[in-house]
This record gives structure tokens, C-alpha cells and sequence, in this order.
């Protein structure tokens, strides 16, 4: 059974969150934080496919959002936004443990293909864990 994946976006800025919205909404089922509380509390009330944080929050930083999923959910694929995305970023999103790095603006079809191979990635992960776990 297919389903629509369950997405959390932290960002803090109104047009960048419109975009994202208008471009996912019809793909995905969408929550919203915008620092690391609220994202705390969104992950404890609910499970995610993806999370999408922008590079620049209200509060906390896109380093701390990746340390605190990859902490408590390992196979939660986060990936970073950002309006100055080159490949010294993208290198160092990587090297932080995100999913991914994307340069904003970018294009519908390029949003929604990373979110996709997160969550397909996300999966994958899982499914050999429960495997991994069958076998031992």
C-alpha cells in the first residue's frame, strides 16, 4: 500500500515556506516548525518520511537539526535549503549527516524527486534493519 509521505519542514521565512507549501502540498501531507522545540515536539507527536530545514532559522541552526534527528531518528532523512547552496556547502551538509543539499530557488520537479528519494531511502534503510534484525 501506498502512502502520501508525511513531511516536516523547518523553515522560518513566510515566502520560503509559501513556496515550499505550494509546491509539496499536493505530494505530501506537511507540518511546520521553526526551530528546534517546536521540531522536538512536532517528531515526538507524529512520525515523518523527510524533513526539509532551511540553512538560516529563527532560532538554532541547521547543524543542530541534523544532530538532533540523526540522534534520536537514524534512518530520518534531512535535507537542508539554502539561497547560496555551492559545493564547500553541500560537502559540509553531507558531511554533517544530511540527506541532501538544495539550492533555492529550484525547480518543482527537483524538490519533489529529492523528497522522493529520501523517502524511498528512508524505507530502504528501515527494511534492512528489520531484516538485519530477523536474521541475527
Amino acid at each position: 500500500m501506498v502512502s502520501v509521505p508525511r513531511v516536516l519542514l523547518i523553515v522560518c521565512d513566510a515566502s520560503e515556506r509559501a513556496t515550499l507549501q505550494q509546491i509539496l502540498a499536493c505530494h505530501a501531507e506537511l507540518r511546520w516548525a521553526c526551530n528546534t522545540q517546536e521540531m522536538a515536539r512536532q517528531l515526538a507527536e507524529d512520525r515523518y518520511d523527510a524533513v526539509f530545514c532551511a540553512r538560516t532559522l529563527c532560532a538554532g541552526s541547521w547543524n543542530e537539526v541534523v544532530a538532533e534527528v540523526r540522534q534520536i531518528y537514524p534512518l530520518l532523512p534531512v535535507i537542508v535549503l539554502s539561497q547560496t547552496a555551492d559545493e564547500k556547502e553541500w560537502v559540509e551538509v553531507l558531511a554533517a549527516g544530511a540527506f541532501d543539499l538544495l539550492a533555492l530557488p529550484c525547480y518543482e520537479r527537483t524538490l519533489l524527486s529529492v523528497m522522493e528519494h529520501a523517502v524511498a531511502s528512508g524505507e530502504a534503510r528501515a527494511w534492512h534493519d528489520i531484516a538485519s534484525l530477523q536474521t541475527a
